[in-house]
């Protein structure tokens, strides 16, 4: 692949015009932005004051601001049989205030504006995220086949979204999405989107393999204990906010009908219909397996386990690691420093200095909207009659009709039976989140890991022959690569004809995409909060990297990986040396 320009991150705070264009005089204030747990009326537009005062606690650098003092959404009530009312709590909102030794200062990284609420980028975002939603349930092999279960092809989904990503790459907004950055492009500088490439990132050799990445199917060796890599799935077919009750419900308090917020959703006991019959256990299989996954981890999670598995496969070291075999040393060994216990400390460490910063650009820049929300105005405008400025081409949609049914089938038979709309379907029984969309934690954290991941093994290593030499830490048996399906017990072989082509690199870039994109599956997040976010990690991860080679006793030692965007990038006590991108490595350059 070959390396594209890397579109450089502002120098400043870049919000988009939301706030502006839909503000205090607007007649319909704030409606790009976000606001979950405010006073919201009856068509879940939020009250102007309380939201100006959320924007006044933002910009408070004082210790405790004024967060506790904004006010709470509520319910009528006995709409809640059991519990309080009280609105969930916002999501560790002075987080991005805290500063930072280790890792770069939050004040000194800023992501490019977010697509505008209005925009056609963020249409396109949204249809991506209603075909997600109406294919949760599909097996994952079947995504590179044909016709899928719900009678919708992959093909067809390929066509409707090529025009609409392209009319958002082409528009002016200053947010819109970008090729290489948003948007698979391919050597010819062009949108790549194909089977192969629909809902991934566009990463190098990511695209090549099953949707999901061999770091996700294989049972981890943890010291003399294994971590099994299989969960509890959530059932098929199960989804929430369908109606515009419950939906308004969430938007106000940010709780489900069992007073749990967004981190205890989903409780087992409380529904048993929220999970498969019989208490079960299988691999990741289907997108809504994806979401599970990212609803309930422990946030670096996939990627600590990504490591210990690639020191159980004896993953060659990167060349700039003095003890890799062969290297300059051979009577001493790695350990404290550039050997396991280095590794997993680092993974650790990028993952909170990763958050630090990207909690900065959710509460004191961007405060950007969440699907969940958009499905609302989406509503609103086309049954309601309020006129927000969405495209009209947006309702009008292949993906956009599929949703309306699937919510007018989920309300059949109920009270809101007579309830037509375009909400989003959630995979979590209280919706999103209380914090703002952009940027996306997960996606930050695990751009930050895995860079750190490509940058200590060689990442253009082969993975099948090193999986087929390595023997679970069980059962003792030779492993194989692993094909994802929504099957009990062991996953059969993949069996691709590119199986020799996947790498450790692609591998990884892979599992970053899963966990991404895995949050847009359950409906929590938009694309562009994902690819951006991925990069805001990747910055960090060699931020860090850069300031603790300096520390290293041993001389000599460097770290290189492959960026996101393609680029060849060496880190060494010197600095951050991109050789196909000067203007990238004179960013790194003051941050040091």
């Amino acid at each position: 692949m070959s390396a594209h320009p890397t579109p450089l991150m502002p120098s400043r705070p870049s919000p988009n015009d939301d706030e502006t264009i839909h503000g205090k005089d607007a007649a319909f204030p704030f409606i790009g932005n976000f606001h979950k747990t405010l006073p919201h009326d009856a068509f879940g537009l939020v009250d102007r004051n309380a939201y100006a005062a959320l924007v006044r606690a933002a910009e408070d650098a004082r210790p405790g601001g004024d967060y506790e003092a904004l006010a709470p959404g509520l319910v009528p009530p006995g709409s809640l049989p059991s519990g309080d009312r009280a609105a969930a709590a916002f999501v560790s909102p002075q987080a991005g205030r805290a500063r930072e030794s280790l890792g770069p200062d939050p004040f000194a990284l800023n992501i490019w504006p977010a697509p505008e609420v209005c925009s056609a980028s963020t249409a396109a975002e949204m249809t991506e995220v209603f075909y997600m939603a109406s294919w949760r349930d599909v097996s994952l092999e079947l995504l590179q086949g044909a016709d899928m279960a719900n009678m919708q092809s992959v093909q067809d989904a390929v066509a409707e979204l090529t025009p609409l990503f392209q009319a958002a790459v082409d528009e002016p907004d200053a947010g819109r999405l970008r090729l290489g950055l948003d948007l698979p492009q391919g050597a010819d500088g062009r949108l790549k989107l194909t089977p192969m490439t629909l809902f991934r990132s566009g990463f190098v050799d990511e695209e090549k393999g099953p949707l999901v990445s061999q770091f996700f199917l294989h049972d981890v060796p943890f010291g003399t204990q294994t971590i099994k890599q299989t969960q509890f799935p959530y059932a098929p077919r199960v989804n929430y906010l369908q109606n515009t009750q419950d939906w308004l419900m969430a938007q106000n308090i940010g709780r489900d009908a069992h007073s749990r917020d967004y981190s205890r959703a989903n409780g087992f006991g409380d529904d048993n219909a929220a999970y498969e019959p019989g208490n079960r256990q299988r691999h990741i299989g289907s997108m809504r397996d994806l979401a599970r996954f990212v609803h309930k981890d422990a946030l670096h999670q996939a990627y600590f386990n990504a490591a210990l598995l690639l020191m159980d496969w004896d993953a060659p070291l990167d060349v700039g690691n003095p003890y890799r075999p062969g290297g300059r040393y051979r009577r001493q060994g790695g350990f404290a420093t550039l050997g396991g216990p280095n590794l997993l400390t680092m993974v650790s460490e990028v993952a909170s200095r990763a958050l630090k910063v990207v909690w900065r650009q959710k509460w004191m820049v961007h405060r950007r909207l969440r699907p969940e929300a958009y499905g609302g105005l989406m509503t609103m405008q086309h049954f309601r009659d309020k006129a927000f400025g969405l495209p009209d081409w947006v309702f009008a949609t292949r993906a956009a009709g599929t949703i309306r049914e699937m919510n007018r089938s989920a309300n059949a038979g109920t009270q809101h039976a007579a309830d037509d709309n375009f909400l989003l379907p959630m995979a979590f029984t209280s919706g999103s989140p209380a914090h703002p969309a952009y940027g996306a934690g997960h996606a930050t954290v695990a751009g930050a890991c895995v860079t750190v991941l490509k940058a200590w093994f060689d990442e253009k290593h082969p993975i099948r022959a090193m999986v087929e030499a390595s023997r679970h830490p069980q059962t003792r048996l030779r492993r194989t690569l692993l094909q994802p399906m929504v099957i009990e017990g062991p996953l059969p072989p993949y069996a691709g004809r590119d199986a020799d082509e996947l790498t450790v690199g692609g591998e990884l870039n892979k599992i970053a995409s899963n966990v991404a994109m895995g949050r847009t599956m359950g409906g929590v997040h938009w694309r562009s909060d994902n690819t951006r976010s991925l990069r805001l990690g990747e910055v960090i991860a060699t931020v860090i990297m850069a300031r603790e080679v300096k520390e290293y006793a041993e001389a000599g030692v460097s770290f290189s990986y492959c960026s996101f965007d393609g680029h060849e990038v060496r880190i060494d006590p010197e600095g951050v040396k991109v050789p196909s991108d000067r203007a990238l490595e004179d960013f790194y350059r003051p941050l040091i």
